[in-house]
């Protein structure tokens, strides 16, 4: 192969994948992902985008280290960072998810549109978040079932809790002060169970396996 090709930029919308090649070294990876993002700096300057990493399993270290490249050499405002990834999730993330508090909140129902729900602790719903409706926590969401509304968790600035739902496509994601929007074709994906984190100040959302 080509290792030109084995980075390959492509536009969703208003979003960007980024799609590596399975056959190469990772370092390879990074050296062709170092060279097109310096080449195109011009493109992205200023920019506000989502990134979704596909084609190939990553370790959480290799995403780091391609989330550096990217942030070191453009000028480039990263909202929200997504790998199609169907690992087993590492022992740091499922310490985070563990976390608890001391109250956790069970709603049974939906929230519909227009509706806020707000709890001091963890909540947990027992259906779907519609659109045009509101939950907030300040620790850790889960919902099993649909979440479409905007969820809000850890809105006391607690960058340690996560938002988990069956079906993730909110139209707007917050976790403490950090807030994204999700990528369009997100919303028309069959997609497993998700679980969404902070790490180095940004946004992740991973299968929960």
């Amino acid at each position: 192969m080509n290792k030109d090709n084995c980075v390959v930029f492509k536009g969703i919308g208003k979003d960007i994948a980024v799609i590596l090649s399975d056959n190469v070294s990772f370092e390879d990876i990074k050296n062709t992902l170092a060279e097109k993002v310096e080449s195109s700096a011009k493109f992205f300057d200023g920019v506000t985008t989502s990134i979704i990493l596909k084609g190939r399993e990553l370790s959480d270290d290799e995403e780091k280290e391609l989330l550096d490249i990217m942030s070191e050499k453009l000028n480039m405002t990263i909202s929200f960072l997504k790998t199609e990834s169907t690992k087993e999730e590492k022992q740091p993330i499922l310490k985070k998810e563990m976390k608890g508090c001391s109250l956790t909140k069970y709603h049974k129902g939906s929230i519909r549109s227009g509706q806020v729900l707000e709890f001091d602790g963890s909540l947990v719903i027992i259906g779907d978040v519609n659109p045009g409706a509101i939950v907030k926590a300040t620790e850790n969401i889960t919902i099993l079932g649909q979440l479409k509304g905007i969820a809000h968790a850890g809105c006391n600035g607690n960058k340690d809790a996560f938002v988990s739902a069956i079906s993730m496509t909110p139209v707007q994601l917050r976790i403490a002060d950090i807030i994204t929007v999700f990528p369009e074709e997100n919303i028309h994906r069959e997609k497993p169970v998700e679980f969404a984190y902070i790490e180095n100040g940004h946004i992740y959302v991973k299968p929960l396996n």
